[in-house]
Formats: C-alpha cells, structure tokens, sequence
C-alpha cells in the first residue's frame, strides 16, 4: 500500500500540470524579484536563475550575493543548462560576460563548480583565453559565460596574485 501512495504522489508532483504552476514570483526569492524585476528572472527544472544586472562586480561579492538568499553562482553543467543561459542572456539583451560559479582558485587549471564538484569539460572552454592570463604572468582564476561566443572565459578576481579585480554582471542559480 504505501509503495502505491508514493508512486501516485511522486506522479503527481512531477508532472507537467505541477511543473507549470511554477512562476518567477512564486519560485524565486521574493526579495530579489522585487530588486531586480521578474524579467531579469527565468526557471528551468527545478531552478531559478536569475541574471543580475544592476551594477558590475568581482567575483567574490557576486558569490555572497547569491548565497545570501541561500543561492550559488549559476553552474552550466550541461550543454542544455549553457544553451538555456545564453538563451536567455540574449532574450534580455546581455551582451557582455557574466560570472558563473567555476573557478580554479586552489590550483592553477583544475576547475571546480561552487558546489565543489569537479568541472567535467564538454568542449566549452575557450581555450586560448583560459591560458593566457597564466603566461601572462596575471592569474585569472574565474570564470564567466560570455554570449558573443558561448564559451567559458577566465578573468581575475580576488586572490593574493591579484593586481585589479575584473568586475562582470552575474547569474545567480536558486533550487525550487
């Protein structure tokens, strides 16, 4: 008996009927929708993205504000979830670089997720880019997603090594 209770309530919470009721406003944090407009906002499975656009910071500042809300920098693990970001970017007119939550802070070329994971490449890299801020004597240890091409860029951000930290817009990835 409780196998078939659970089997009919584990259908009717993931189906589309109950996957549609899901909104900006009643799936992202409130308070954030309110600063930055549900436009700047999109949900895809069971989470909601937010592209924050108002002013242009480091990586670090962009990182606490999305954990602030219990939130992290947004982590395109997948073609599907990049493809839907910059999607998305272009629907809002996001020309430029925003930060996303990869890094290889702790050790030069391994690149890890916000969640701690490890990055598993599938061809998104732009690979000239990553390398140069290593021979050229600059660390560039933060990644951001760049619309013009698709692809993951590094750029610097806090750390010892840093002269000047870059500062982009962010998305910010909140589950459902």
């Amino acid at each position: 008996m409780v196998p078939l209770i659970f089997g009919i309530a584990l259908l009717i919470f993931a189906s589309p009927a109950f996957c549609a009721n899901r909104t900006v406003e009643n799936s992202c944090p409130s308070n954030q929708v309110r600063d930055v407009g549900k436009r700047n906002f999109a949900i895809l499975g069971n989470t909601c993205y937010m592209f924050y656009r108002k002013d242009r910071v480091n990586y670090e500042i962009a990182r606490q504000r999305c954990q602030k809300d219990n939130g992290d920098l947004a982590m395109p693990k997948t073609k599907d979830i990049n493809d839907f970001l910059l999607k998305e970017m272009k629907r809002i007119n996001q020309f430029s670089a925003m930060w996303i939550g990869m890094n290889d802070l702790d050790t030069e070329g391994k690149y890890y997720w916000e969640d701690g994971t490890k990055v598993r490449a599938w061809g998104n890299m732009a690979i000239g880019r990553l390398i140069g801020g290593f021979f050229s004597g600059q660390r560039e240890d933060c990644i951001a997603l760049d619309p013009g091409d698709g692809k993951w860029h590094d750029y610097r951000c806090p750390s010892q090594w840093s002269l000047r930290d870059h500062t982009l817009d962010y998305i910010c990835q909140y589950p459902i």
